[in-house]
């Protein structure tokens, strides 16, 4: 009797194969989903902006299409997630490396590389991002790309992946080089690079977001005239730059109006002020030349012959200067009166 227990009680312990076998279905949560921020990728990256809709529906990017494409970037097993929303797909995966690096390798899509965005390229506002994508701009393309990451690592930066970027013609990424320089760093940077920096013998100029202004001019509000603030980001009023108050700008400036005015008034007072004073100097050397001319009036019982009205009598001969015609006219009858004081001479001899 107690084997036969014992026999019963293993049987019962024991599982048969199906019972062994039988796996109930995985089901993810959703709080892992949300543990690895998602990856994104714009169709109008591969194919371009259409407008036919007709076109742009066999263009379309399918789930499957995007797994296989993304299985040669990264393991398969490690996607999780695709969701395309109008266009913009968000790519969802396992752990931060494979994701850390899609974004530094990029994908190939239809023959074509692609851009992967680490946040979301439509939503403006900002986000905390765990990578900091540096331009580095004047730096000639026959220089070495070592130096610029070396330049970069000097300053404290963890360089993820660099590329030499290409120009877009037509929406279409070409094999021509435009010369700049795009270096994927781990963010947030430990330290602000400065625009401008020496990389080798090369004045190279460095931009990223948020990058802090070098510039040594103040900044001065063009709205409300303070200082430490952009027009941008001024919460003032408008403050006018021809009287200084607030209210209104300078273009509806009422009091610029009346001082214009004002000075025109007196400057118009002015000049007929001087007008004046010219009138009355002249007139007053009108009558200081009339009592300096002699007087030529002759009594009428005495002299019995009429006035003369020429106009030479009225002239004072010492202050009268002879034209040419007149100087020439004397000499000639100098000349003449000389010849006839010789004529008479040899007459008398």
């Amino acid at each position: 009797m107690a084997k036969s227990n014992e026999e019963s009680q293993g049987e019962e312990k024991m599982a048969s194969y199906a019972d062994a076998t039988k796996t109930n279905p995985k089901t993810i949560d959703s709080s892992t989903m949300s543990g690895v921020k998602p990856v994104f990728v714009q169709e109008i990256d591969v194919f371009g902006s259409l407008t036919d809709r007709v076109t742009t529906k066999t263009l379309y990017l399918t789930n499957v299409e995007m797994y296989q494409t993304l299985g040669y970037s990264v393991e398969a097993r490690s996607i999780i997630g695709l969701q395309r929303i109008r266009g913009l797909w968000r790519i969802y995966l396992d752990c931060e490396t494979a994701r850390d690096h899609l974004i530094c390798k990029g994908v190939e899509i239809r023959g074509k590389k692609v851009n992967i965005y680490s946040r979301n390229p439509r939503v403006t506002t900002h986000e905390d991002i765990d990578t900091v994508r540096i331009r580095v701009k004047d730096v000639p393309l026959s220089a070495d790309d070592g130096q610029i990451l070396r330049a970069l690592e000097e300053k404290s930066c963890i360089i993820m992946n660099h590329f030499r970027e290409r120009l877009r013609y037509e929406n279409q990424i070409t094999n021509c080089f435009t010369g700049d320089r795009i270096i994927i760093c781990q963010g947030p940077l430990p330290q602000h690079i400065p625009r401008s920096i020496t990389i080798g013998k090369y004045r190279a100029t460095v931009m990223y977001r948020d990058q802090p202004s070098t510039g040594s001019r103040p900044k001065k509000c063009s709205k409300c005239l303070a200082d430490g603030h952009n027009f941008s980001n001024c919460p003032n009023d408008w403050v006018c730059k021809s009287c200084g108050k607030e209210g209104h700008k300078q273009i509806d400036c009422t009091e610029n109006d009346l001082s214009d005015n004002t000075q025109q008034s007196d400057e118009h007072q002015k000049t007929n002020d001087v007008s004046e004073n010219t009138n009355d100097a002249d007139d007053t050397t009108v009558d200081t030349y009339a009592t300096q001319q002699p007087s030529h009036i002759d009594d009428p019982s005495t002299n019995s012959e009429p006035e003369s009205t020429s106009v030479h009598d009225d002239i004072d001969t010492s202050q009268y200067v002879p034209t040419p015609d007149e100087e020439k006219e004397r000499k000639k009858v100098k000349e003449r009166e000389k010849n006839n004081t010789n004529s008479n001479y040899i007459i008398c001899i």
